[in-house]
């Protein structure tokens, strides 16, 4: 019998988040959502809508999470310059300790559906404009900090870090050493530091 109103979503949401990661959107069939949610087809279609409908929602989620957990990064101790230097080796960390081979569900999506999903383009677009503004304001404290030259242009320099943790996420699926992930992060921080305007 299927189950309707006694189900915790948050709990379904994130059981659907691992399906989705480990399998992609295109390779996950509602078979595979029934199997690690336990609600039936009905109950998912009633809850959800659809496939579709539950991967937004997976995706919303994960986005609004990692959105709010780089704007909290102006709220913690210490240089902000080093809090964007955290956040990337904190990414090279997993992928040193195989956290990081399933990639950043985001990129994922964006590979997989961006080109032919007008709506899922829209929203990872939303995303990112979101993200490069916190980067934004992590940069302009920087920068009154003493850390990047203020000369720079903050949004220039969000897109650029922005940019370089996406291609991170990328290269962590395909193994790479740590020494070339290392390289990167150094690459962005000097970037960051540089004087050119």
């Amino acid at each position: 019998m299927a189950r309707h109103a006694e189900y915790d979503r948050d709990a379904v949401i994130a059981e659907a988040t691992a399906v989705f990661w480990d399998r992609g959107y295109g390779k996950t069939s509602i078979g595979d959502l029934v199997s690690a949610t336990g609600l039936q087809p009905g109950s998912l279609y009633a809850a959800f809508g659809n496939k579709k409908g539950l991967f937004v929602e997976v995706i919303d989620r994960y986005n609004r999470r990692f959105i709010a957990r780089v704007n909290g990064l102006r709220d913690a101790p210490g240089r902000s310059i080093h809090k964007v230097e955290g956040l990337l080796r904190q990414i090279v960390d997993d992928a040193a300790a195989g956290r990081a081979e399933r990639g950043c569900l985001t990129v994922n999506a964006l590979l997989e559906l961006s080109t032919h999903d007008d709506e899922i383009a829209d929203k990872l677009r939303a995303y990112n404009a979101q993200l490069r503004k916190a980067f934004v304001w992590l940069v302009k404290d920087a920068q009154a900090e003493g850390d990047i030259h203020t000369a720079r242009d903050a949004n220039q320099l969000a897109s650029f870090v922005l940019n370089n943790l996406w291609g991170l996420r990328v290269m962590c699926k395909s193994r790479p050493d740590r020494a070339s992930l290392d390289a990167i992060v150094d690459g962005v921080l000097n970037g960051l530091r540089s004087r050119v305007a």
